[in-house]
């Protein structure tokens, strides 16, 4: 059965739209109308791949057959089928669907009459040959993940709650659900929950000041409104939803709920693609028509267009030709039509705030709020992005020409952020599609019961973990008046995933990290006091964030008279109903795991990593390269050299030295190189670490070394020293490391890949089956190979574009050397990768270093 054939219809905000034909791939294809048809797909009806369901208010019936146009009753104008070819040439004059076979099949891209007239496997989706981009493509039944219609056993969720009307709560879910007399219908008044906004955002205790009224509507397959009996006071509630399904039967998954303010100011909700040149914009509350009157969203020329609406991102969209506000209540939304047709990347839409004198107001006067409440990310319509050859992801993901950023996964999707002032971040499934705008919310310290308060004077929440040269004790910094790019991880305490952020302070002092482990649209991150273990230490931000056996490890460098770096083990998350988490550290005694929330772990004396160790770290700035794991044992480096933990949970060096052994290759080609060291104690980036990535592959751990000559790759394998201990077969130890893929001319204790322009070691990541390996290239563009190779030893053992052995010469990285931009994309940032099945997704942040906007690119394996 071949479901695509009831995607020939293509419903237009209720105007049916069925297309046919043998076409020529590329010529436009014959359109018919079919008014007086609800905007809906039959959910029920017979599907064969020839004929089409049509639902003519309950009357679901299909078209008797090929030729048949007679309809279903009630219907009227329906054409079910066309003419048959008659010389199987696609000219743009015939509109057959039967062709005989002698019509070639339209590619992906592609213009086309039906799904007849496009290859197996894609679908006629607005007039182009496409994967499908969404649910709504695919049958009742059927999902789309990563461009197919697959069958659906993925868990819909709840994407955003606003409110259009004083008295209506609009809910939108993620893809359609079920929405008849049924229990789990999104039409069921007892699905619902609200409450003022508190801690425990995955329970409901129903607000006295705020309940819900029966009256529920359908607004399309995945909005419904619900009908207040009063307007509600200001302030922030949170909409919590139990029990409902979507259209194949599967319950609500994470989140299940969202947050939404009542006072808010007129703010862009969400972007959605509807086809090759359009996009529809939410907007929190109804838009004045127009078009082109003051305060208008409308207009009908490119000039006003630009006064309004910008679109940037992956590709050039070109000009805004028009945009059209729906009649309600759907008037909130707002339909671009633009120039250039979309590729399968992301996109920002911008709308005018009024700050720039464009004046875009609603009904009631109100401006848009300021960025970034004045943004969105969509999916374009083109083929999905997959691989480093189709272009980046996304160019300037934020709109805000912010030059460096991190990526990190979190809850089964992929998070990019913060944006330049440090408001906003991006998350998106696996493969990129269905992006949300993720806003933050900040809780601040206000009580000493351990180590400090914050010391932003504004009151909380806060919107902003801050930015450089924001304005203290405003909401442009963060709760402690943190004033630099923060650092994202994430990871799992007690069974449960927080993802981290950690701020800057450029002062000294800096005292906090959040967490927060929600995943709606607006992100609440508790605080977590880090003072009594950071006191007296003048820190100023966080080199490495990581998480190991139930406990967070945060890398801190210190620079200066002291230059100790601090190496912090956080013991346990704040409590669920709790603002945050004031922590009680050891100060310079033992860590007492019973007794301490946060231990100091004496880093400073740890054997080449510490000013204080034998042998003692000279550099001027000293901190944390990386923390991870292997074998259940914590990794950690400098430019000093390595550590290893010799238990799962270890206590502080000084207190437990033998919790923690050197494991610094003892091999003659580290000792011929000195490290790489640096004087920034803030808004670190790979190429500033001496060790900048590591990576287990195959029962192997993979570090990237850069030396002061060039960058080194080096693999441990355990088994090469067993003994005596505290070295082990299964452990790295001093004795274990080799140097990989040396150079074959040059300096044959790098490892450049015969390139002496890949100064940095950037990028080592594993992706499905394969150990990824980037450098930083201000030459010709950032550079990146590959390895399928069980143990990877030498050049020839990689791979890069097309396929070549990265030991031929004029093999160049994939992507082609700097993914095409040599120019722009020379620095590779910090990078994740995501698995989803069998499937791995490599997302990158790339740059050219200040100035210039970042690039995001993503490749599957």
């Amino acid at each position: 059965m071949r479901l695509g054939r009831l995607l020939v219809v293509v419903w237009v905000w209720g105007v049916a739209l069925f297309q046919v034909g043998c076409s020529g791939c590329g010529d436009p294809p014959v359109t018919y109308g079919l008014p007086g048809v609800p905007g809906e797909l039959c959910a029920d009806g017979l599907r064969n791949g020839d004929e089409l369901d049509v639902d003519c208010g309950g009357s679901c019936q299909p078209c008797g057959g090929r030729g048949d146009t007679s309809g279903p009753s009630g219907c009227t104008g329906n054409a079910c089928a066309a003419p048959t070819c008659t010389d199987g040439v696609k000219n743009g004059a015939e509109t057959g669907v039967d062709c005989g076979g002698g019509c070639p099949a339209c590619a992906e891209g592609e213009s086309c009459g039906g799904d007849a007239d496009c290859s197996s496997s894609l679908l006629c989706l607005e007039s182009v040959c496409a994967r499908c981009r969404e649910d709504a493509h695919c049958g009742a039944g059927f999902a789309c993940r990563a461009g197919a219609c697959v069958e659906d056993d993925f868990s819909p969720r709840v994407q955003m709650a606003f409110l259009p009307g004083s008295t209506v709560l609009r809910v939108r879910f993620s893809e359609p659900m079920v929405r008849d007399g049924s229990p789990a219908s999104m039409l069921n008044p007892d699905n619902y929950c609200v409450e003022l906004t508190d801690e425990t955002p995955h329970e409901c205790t129903p607000s006295d000041a705020f309940w819900l009224g029966s009256e529920l509507s359908s607004v399309d397959p995945n909005t419904v409104d619900i009908q207040l009996p009063f307007a509600p006071g200001n302030g922030r509630y949170t909409v919590h939803v139990s029990g409902v399904v979507d259209r194949a039967a599967n319950g609500l998954g994470s989140p299940r709920h969202a947050d939404f303010e009542v006072g808010s100011p007129l703010r862009l909700m969400s972007a959605t693609t509807l086809g090759r040149d359009r996009v529809v914009l939410t907007f929190s509350r109804p838009m004045l028509a127009g078009p082109d009157a003051p305060g208008s969203a409308g207009c009908s020329s490119t000039a006003t267009c630009a006064s309004r609406y910008q679109l940037t991102g992956a590709s050039s969209l070109g000009a805004v030709l028009s945009a059209r506000v729906l009649s309600a209540p759907r008037d909130n939304e707002v339909i671009l039509t633009h120039v250039t047709a979309q590729g399968g990347g992301q996109y920002t839409a911008l709308a005018a705030n009024g700050a720039d004198g464009h004046g875009l107001q609603s009904v009631w006067g109100e401006r848009l709020g300021a960025s970034p409440l004045d943004r969105v990310t969509f999916t374009g319509f083109g083929p999905l992005v997959s691989s480093w050859q189709d272009g980046p992801v996304q160019v300037d993901p934020f709109a805000d020409g912010v030059a460096a950023t991190s990526a990190v996964a979190y809850r089964g999707r992929m998070y990019l952020g913060p944006n330049a002032d440090g408001t906003r971040a991006v998350g998106m499934d696996q493969d990129g599609v269905r992006p949300d705008d993720l806003a933050f919310r900040f809780r601040k310290d206000t009580q000493k019961l351990a180590g400090s308060r914050s010391s932003n004077a504004a009151g909380a929440p806060f919107p902003s973990i801050g930015f450089a040269g924001c304005r203290e004790n405003s909401y442009q910094c963060g709760p402690d008046n943190e004033d630099g790019r923060a650092l994202f991880a994430s990871g799992f305490f007690g069974g449960t995933e927080w993802l981290m952020i950690g701020g800057s302070r450029s002062g000294g002092g800096l005292d906090y990290v959040y967490m927060s482990r929600d995943d709606d649209a607006t992100l609440d991150l508790k605080y977590v006091d880090l003072g009594q273990a950071l006191e007296g230490t003048a820190a100023r931000s966080f080199s490495a964030l990581g998480f190991h056996e139930g406990r967070a490890y945060l890398g801190v460098p210190i620079s200066g008279g002291t230059r100790r770096p601090e190496l912090l083990a956080l013991l346990r998350a704040p409590a669920e109903t709790a603002g945050g988490l004031d922590a009680r550290g050891n100060g310079t005694g033992a860590c007492n795991p019973s007794a301490h929330d946060v231990c100091n772990l004496a880093a400073h004396r740890m054997p080449g990593i510490g000013a204080a160790g034998s042998p003692a770290n000279p550099a001027r700035t000293v901190g944390i390269d990386f923390v991870g794991e292997f074998n259940g044992k914590l990794y950690l480096g400098n430019n000093g050299g390595l550590v290893r933990a010799t238990v799962q949970q270890p206590l502080d060096y000084e207190s437990s030295p033998a919790h923690w052994v050197s494991i610094t290759p003892s091999a003659p080609e580290y000792r011929a190189k000195q490290s790489l060291t640096t004087d920034k104690d803030m808004e670190l980036e790979p190429s500033d670490r001496a060790w900048s990535r590591m990576a287990v592959f195959n029962g192997h751990v993979y570090l990237g070394r850069n030396t002061t000559a060039g960058p080194q790759l080096w693999r441990c394998d355990p088994a090469l020293v067993s003994g005596p201990s505290p070295a082990t077969v299964q452990d790295c130890d001093a004795g274990d490391w080799v140097l990989v893929a040396a150079n074959g001319k040059g300096d044959g204790q790098l490892s450049q890949f015969d390139n002496p322009n890949n100064t940095r070691l950037t990028l080592l990541a594993v992706n499905g089956g394969a150990l990824y390996v980037g450098f930083d290239n201000a030459v010709d563009g950032a550079v990146v190979y590959r390895s399928v190779v069980e143990a990877p030893a030498s050049r020839s053992d990689f791979t890069g574009q097309g396929g070549c052995l990265a030991a031929t010469a004029g093999c160049v990285g994939l992507g082609g050397n700097g993914f095409g931009q040599r120019s722009v994309n020379t620095r590779l940032g910090e990078a994740a990768t995501l698995a989803d099945g069998e499937r791995g997704f490599l997302y990158v942040p790339v740059s050219g270093g200040p100035g210039t906007p970042v690039r995001l690119y993503r490749q599957q394996d």
